[in-house]
């Protein structure tokens, strides 16, 4: 299970929302994994890769408007992510990958990037405000 904490705050709240939200949504699926319900799984998953290109839209827009200078690697990394997301749901829905296997992809990801490429952005942000 993956758990906030202030170590995952970037500084910007609006940011730090959608991570708790897509940490939260992580573990949804890793809790339900232990059932047998494939159907709901599935819409998990399903929510876990909309929820994650509606978030890197929204997270670029403000990266944008600042004028991040490292907007476009993070939007290549972004990009990479969701491409290795759709991937691995389509071998999930072809029975050929354990929805496990995507939960343990996506969890190390996040929390990688997060404190990595996101936490660079959120030093920039808030020199920006100030």
């Amino acid at each position: 299970m993956l758990e906030w904490n202030q170590k995952l705050s970037v500084g910007v709240e609006s940011i730090d929302l959608q991570h708790r939200y897509l940490l939260d949504l992580i573990n949804r699926l890793s809790i339900e994994l232990e059932g047998h319900d494939s159907a709901y799984q599935a819409r998990l998953i399903d929510e876990l890769g909309s929820y994650a290109r509606q978030h890197f839209t929204a997270e670029e827009n403000f990266m944008y408007k600042l004028g991040y200078p490292g907007l476009e690697d993070h939007c290549k990394i972004h990009q990479d992510l969701l491409e290795k997301l759709h991937g691995q749901i389509g071998l999930y829905l072809m029975d050929m990958l354990d929805a496990e296997e995507i939960v343990k992809y996506v969890s190390a990801w996040a929390v990688r990037h997060v404190l990595t490429d996101d936490k660079k952005f959120g030093e920039f942000a808030t020199k920006a405000k100030s």
